[in-house]
């Protein structure tokens, strides 16, 4: 999203996002392209995602409002990501 006035449209539990930014640093299935359904907010300008197989705080900037879909995401919708192998030391 790109301005805040977007956070208006948001509908809790109806509202469905999709990740613009890659968070697979913190969980292996939160890469770019990762639909969830919003269900609160943690912050101001933190949402709380649910994804099918994890729930998250997510910043509003790193994601962006799915238009035309609502409801909860399978596992179908999500993006098929082969995990990298990670090294000490990497980001």
């Amino acid at each position: 999203m790109e301005e805040r006035e977007e956070l208006e449209r948001i509908v809790f539990g109806q509202t469905r996002v999709i990740l613009v930014r890659d968070l697979s640093n913190t969980n292996p299935n939160l890469v770019a392209g990762s639909q969830g359904l919003v269900i609160g907010t943690l912050a101001p300008y933190t949402l709380k995602v649910a994804f099918p197989k994890v729930t998250v705080g997510v910043n509003w900037k790193e994601c962006d409002i799915v238009p035309g879909k609502t409801g909860m995401p399978t596992d179908a919708d999500q993006p098929k990501v082969v995990p990298q192998p990670r090294h000490m030391g990497e980001e």
